[in-house]
């Protein structure tokens, strides 16, 4: 999860929502408290599986954080997983039971019946043998073959316990002799039903043990369901994400809890089926775990814009208008960017702001192509970048005027970039050119880029304009890009 939002009203919560998200908080909260009452007074365990789907770029996390504190603010307990983040780990187990010990910490603190029930949680979390049955296939392999553990078991392993004992026994036949294998047999299995019986009572335990705990906060004032939001589980390993929705169905869906996940459902069921196999249903195996998926719509680019300009400073930009959305929407249009994209090139065209150095802005006209012309190629040229415009980008419009004549008040955006890049790298150049913008809003545009640089400043005429420092900027902008969905860097 991202950085939280502290607010003490649902206005503050929400006062950065662009994309009209808090209705559907309302609704979807509403929703949630009544099913879990539903299930409740029917007698059903009262529990709840909630999966938002999204697009990349649909304001998930943003929907979330939020959500969570809507939450907490209408008094209840609410426990943040990103699944991203923690996906280093073996098992998401730990990851799960360390949110939740964050979401109890405030409560045990004032509770000592919420702290009891919560520290026999842990007690009896703590004796949940997450390999014990892996252990007891490395013990028999060992004292029946002269090899280590994990050339028969690797931690990462994917088939049954059984298949890789009747694996390892059947390579090692020849040394053993059949007798040996079926003794290896009966008592691998042997051992397995019986740690299977003890982790089985394990988790019984556990899961009374936590509804327990879950209701000790219900009894000290908190609202029930406590709610657990796990966030950025398609960003995860495929194995990662299936092992933590496993570990939500088996051991933390019980009475009171209500899990509400994020997720881009798309991708996450591509990557499952890519990971498990052609012809491996990733769809019908994700719609185990949940009980009701809800379907954001998708964003239009203009409102992602609108939201990711918001962050940029504009008073270190100079536009076309003064109307940094719309030219951006005009780029992103004319370039046919998709929202991953504009995701990519707001983010370096932000952090490149950020850095500029200059009290005279930087031109969005220079900066915006070279983004995208990084962001396609991985390679920074101001000769490649303005072959890459296109050509039938305009800004502005045209007017009729009385006598049927028209006016071209349009700025043509590939010919200002290359009037621009033949003239920055000397301040003489920029200077001598400076009667040729008359009746022509393209070159008047060129023309106000440079005369800051110049107008009334004494300067070294050899020197070239501070525009062309946007190379190097957009550069180091590029090695600070967040990762793509699947992890690759967008640049």
């Amino acid at each position: 999860m991202g950085e939280m939002v502290e607010a003490k009203t649902t206005e503050q919560i929400w006062e950065a929502d662009r994309l009209d998200r808090r209705q559907k908080a309302d609704f979807l909260y509403n929703f949630i408290v009544g099913e879990v009452a539903k299930r409740k007074r029917l007698g059903r365990r009262s529990s709840y599986s909630l999966n938002i789907d999204a697009e990349w770029g649909g304001g998930k996390s943003f929907f979330l954080e939020r959500f969570g504190k809507q939450a907490e603010l209408e008094g209840h307990v609410v426990a943040y997983v990103n699944a991203w983040k923690d996906d280093h780990a073996g098992d998401p187990y730990i990851a799960i039971m360390a949110a939740i010990d964050r979401a109890f910490a405030p409560h045990v603190k004032k509770d000592s019946a919420v702290k009891t029930a919560w520290k026999t949680v842990k007690s009896n979390g703590g004796r949940i043998a997450v390999k014990a049955a892996g252990g007891a296939i490395r013990s028999l392999a060992k004292k029946h073959f002269d090899i280590t553990a994990d050339d028969i078991l690797a931690d990462d392993a994917d088939h049954s316990l059984v298949s890789e004992a009747a694996e390892a026994a059947i390579d090692s036949s020849i040394e053993t002799g059949v007798a040996e294998i079926d003794k290896l047999f009966d008592r691998t299995l042997e051992a397995l039903i019986g740690q299977f019986q003890k982790t089985d009572k394990a988790i019984q335990t556990f899961r009374e043990k936590l509804a327990a705990a879950v209701a000790a906060l219900d009894k000290s004032g908190k609202k029930a369901p406590f709610f657990v939001l796990v966030d950025e589980l398609d960003r995860c390993r495929p194995s990662y994400a299936v092992h933590l929705l496993e570990r939500i169905k088996h051991l933390f869906e019980v009475d009171g809890v209500a899990f509400v996940f994020a997720t881009n459902s798309q991708q996450l069921q591509h990557s499952i089926a890519g990971a498990y196999g052609q012809g491996f249903d990733g769809f019908t195996y994700l719609k185990r775990f949940f009980d009701r998926t809800y379907i954001f719509s998708a964003v239009s680019a203009k409102r992602r814009i609108e939201e990711l300009c918001a962050t940029i400073d504009s008073k270190k930009v100079r536009v076309p208008d003064d109307d940094m959305v719309e030219f951006i929407t005009s780029g992103c249009t004319s370039y046919g960017l998709d929202l991953r994209a504009i995701e990519q090139v707001l983010e370096m065209i932000e952090v490149t702001v950020s850095a500029w150095p200059h009290k005279i802005p930087l031109d969005l006209v220079l900066l915006f192509p070279l983004c995208v012309a990084f962001y396609r190629t991985g390679e920074l040229d101001w000769a490649a970048a303005q072959r890459s415009v296109p050509s039938s980008w305009f800004i502005g419009q045209t007017f009729m005027q009385r006598d049927g004549s028209q006016v071209d008040r349009r700025i043509n955006i590939h010919r200002a970039f290359g009037s621009a890049i033949t003239l920055f790298d000397s301040m003489d150049k920029i200077m001598r050119n400076r009667n040729s913008a008359a009746d022509d809003r393209t070159a008047d545009y060129v023309h106000g880029v440079f005369s800051p640089e110049w107008n009334g400043v004494s300067v070294l005429r050899t020197a070239p304009s501070i525009q062309t420092g946007l190379l190097d900027l957009v550069a180091n902008a590029g090695g600070l890009v967040t990762p793509n969905k699947d992890g690759s860097e967008a640049a």
